[in-house]
């Protein structure tokens, strides 16, 4: 798959609150991209699990840590599936 490469500025100050180097700092900026994607309904699941460079599986387990859902199904999206289960 290719790839493209962002440039993000960014103060050192910031690498030494963290405590990171560039590359652990940029892996984290990319994870908390993908989970905001996500809560904000920007990406999917999926996507947002590969943008983080995380196993769908992994990052669904991150999301559940930080009580963020994994299925944004609703009791009525769920009432209407079961409708149309029972109509078959």
């Amino acid at each position: 798959m290719e790839t493209l490469s962002l440039n993000v500025e960014v103060s050192p100050d910031i690498l030494l609150t963290f405590n990171q180097k560039p590359q652990e700092f940029s892996n984290e900026l990319k994870l908390w991209a993908a989970v905001s994607m996500y809560w904000f309904d920007k990406i999917s699941l999926a996507r947002a699990a590969t943008l983080a460079g995380y196993h769908r599986y992994d990052f669904e387990k991150l999301l559940t840590k930080l009580n963020i859902p994994i299925s944004k199904l609703t009791n009525e999206d769920a009432e209407k599936e079961i409708e149309l289960l029972k109509n078959l």
